[in-house]
């Protein structure tokens, strides 16, 4: 974020300062305090009253109805509900090290604007992997610790540099009366997905329950048309041994309970979206095309793209790439060593670099509902 006053940007020392990661976060060099924004779960919460309704709050000064105190939360007497100070702090420290959530200083202002922050010192800071390191060690661990125990949910918050998402132009035509009647139970999962926008996991495991709700029918579809095809076809002979057990085989995904769930999302791809259309999609921006399509990919465990020159169907591609995202989210799985390579964090760069793919899947989402609905 730019400085509003250049001036005063000039004269504070900014030089001193190195930003960490992807955090809304400060370390400065000569003092070694770090200081990181922090966000309540909704941007309607009121985050410094929020917090100053914990025990130990010390209101330091300010107008607090009417009145300047000096005290320390939840020892007014009665109780009474006061409004938020301009100026208070929730300290904890304990062998050497000190956090501390307050309004933040003048500097960090300068390069974030007005927030509450968390302010880390008594730690390591000589670079910055080891200042982010401290950061997340202590202030998610004070964090988690108020939200089980006090029931405050706050969070570190971070500075989200994901895909840039393609523009939809908007038709100049007059809404329509709806003509479709869209399955209630996929149109509710893919409507979560909408509303869970900023939560990149969230909104893609929304997406992809939407189209896994039809995963039966289309699956089944594919048998049904693949076994027709075999019935319909003029050298087919009911009396031949070879030709009943290719017949047999095509049908036995149905007969064992039905197919894999790759397969599944494989047969629902073909069925509701063209190449065409996905080609489309991938090309609609440079961005895209560098994402889906590069050697080197931003999120671990899936493939490259490649829209020419590769015999294997787009759509299957596009499954397959669907299909280890999904993995990535849900399966959290912790070796012996604590350790779970495989997860996706919502924390991580991967998930920061994940917008791409939920519009992608948002699309299929979109004509899995079209490929099922009924005439209104």
């Amino acid at each position: 974020m730019f400085p509003r006053d250049v001036d005063a940007f000039l004269a504070s020392g900014f030089e001193d300062y190195i930003m960490l990661s992807d955090y809304s976060a400060t370390v400065s060099k000569s003092r070694g305090i770090i200081e990181c924004q922090v966000i309540g779960a909704s941007p309607s919460i009121r985050l410094a009253s929020f917090l100053q309704e914990l025990p130990g709050v010390e209101i330091l000064s300010g107008e607090t109805d009417g009145e300047t105190e000096t005290e320390i939360s939840g020892e007014a007497a009665g109780g009474a509900r006061r409004e938020p100070s301009t100026d208070w702090r929730l300290v904890v420290e304990q062998d050497g090290v000190r956090i501390d959530i307050s309004p933040a200083s003048a500097d960090f202002e300068m390069f974030f604007g007005r927030a509450v922050t968390l302010k880390l010192s008594g730690v390591a800071t000589s670079n910055h992997d080891t200042a982010v390191e401290a950061l997340e060690r202590y202030g998610q661990a004070l964090l988690f610790d108020l939200d089980v125990v006090y029931n405050r949910f706050v969070q570190l918050g971070k500075r989200r540099q994901g895909n840039r998402p393609r523009r939809h132009e908007q038709p100049d035509h007059r809404p329509r009366f709806p003509r479709n009647e869209y399955a209630s139970q996929p149109l509710d999962l893919y409507q979560y997905g909408r509303a869970a926008a900023g939560l990149p996991l969230l909104e893609y495991l929304a997406y992809y329950q939407c189209v896994e709700y039809f995963f039966p029918f289309f699956a089944r579809e594919q048998i049904v048309n693949s076994v027709k095809s075999q019935l319909l076809h003029p050298g087919f002979d009911a009396q031949n041994d070879a030709a009943l057990n290719r017949l047999i085989n095509l049908a036995a995904p149905a007969a064992r309970g039905g197919m894999a769930e790759r397969e599944q999302l494989r047969a629902t791809l073909r069925s509701i979206v063209s190449e065409a259309d996905l080609r489309e999609f991938l090309e609609s921006t440079p961005e895209y095309v560098d994402h889906f399509c590069s050697k080197s990919q931003s999120i671990r465990g899936v493939g490259t793209v490649q829209l020419d020159h590769n015999p294997a169907d787009l759509r299957d591609q596009i499954a397959d790439r669907i299909y280890g995202i999904r993995c990535r989210i849900v399966h959290a799985k912790q070796d012996g060593g604590g350790k779970s390579e495989d997860v996706l964090l919502p924390s991580s760069k991967e998930a920061n670099s994940l917008q791409a793919d939920v519009e992608l899947m948002r699309l299929v989402a979109q004509r899995a509902l079209i490929a099922r609905a009924a005439r209104a």
